[in-house]
């Protein structure tokens, strides 16, 4: 081997760990994302929404939910999933996706409420009227007192009679619906580079040939070497 191409495989050595390095990097972040996609209906990511610091940062999302969650900090209480409250004749009640949160006069926490208790596979609007409270799910609506003791499913003719009032609803295009799933799908696939997600894949496609062909021709150089 001549001096020249001593340097040259110098060189080539020199630009193969550089790329090695970076692309090393890639791959073990795609790999770790893609363990956590692989089981994200196990551990619940699909339907665990992002955290509120995360949603801010990465989406630019102000979630309704975090100025509701201030009388439920205390109690160590997930209320990402908040949407809106309804006042009272004797407190106030949170509304949430997943459950309901009764508060005194004071703010402090009385009781906390799965949805499902009424029936509801998940909580998408409420309405007060009156003394009687309505909450609705995909399928149907309920009907309950202030002491949400008591629900009954209101027929269709009468569900369709409430359709016009001003529902208190979750926003289908609010936070709450980016999971920790969605997260890691789009970091997965660097779509939070935006339109230069494409030209950063490719170059990583790119990077990847070029430690190829690198190794091979470095390998193959040692090889006649010797």
């Amino acid at each position: 081997m001549t001096i020249d191409q001593a340097r040259q495989r110098k060189a080539v050595a020199r630009w193969h760990r550089r790329f090695a390095i970076f692309v090393s990097i890639w791959l073990m972040l795609l790999a770790f994302s893609g363990v956590l996609i692989n089981h994200a209906n196990d551990w619940n990511l699909d339907s665990r929404p992002l955290a509120d610091p995360l949603q801010r940062w990465v989406y630019g999302i102000e979630t309704r939910g975090s100025n509701l969650c201030e009388p439920l900090t205390s109690e160590g209480i997930d209320c990402e999933q908040l949407f809106a409250r309804i006042q009272l004749p004797v407190g106030v009640l949170l509304l949430g996706a997943r459950d309901l949160f009764l508060l005194d006069d004071s703010g402090q926490l009385v009781e906390k409420m799965s949805v499902r208790q009424f029936g509801l596979a998940s909580l998408n609007a409420a309405l007060r009227e009156g003394p009687e409270i309505y909450l609705r799910g995909a399928n149907k609506t309920v009907v309950t007192t202030p002491d949400l003791i008591d629900g009954r499913v209101l027929d269709t003719r009468a569900a369709a009679e409430l359709s016009g009032r001003n529902w208190q609803a979750a926003a289908t295009s609010t936070a709450e619906n980016i999971t920790w799933e969605r997260f890691l799908l789009d970091l997965h696939a660097a779509r939070f580079l935006g339109p230069a997600a494409k030209f950063f894949n490719d170059l990583m496609a790119a990077f990847i040939l070029i430690l190829a062909v690198s190794g091979l021709w470095m390998y193959l150089a040692k090889r006649k070497k010797n």
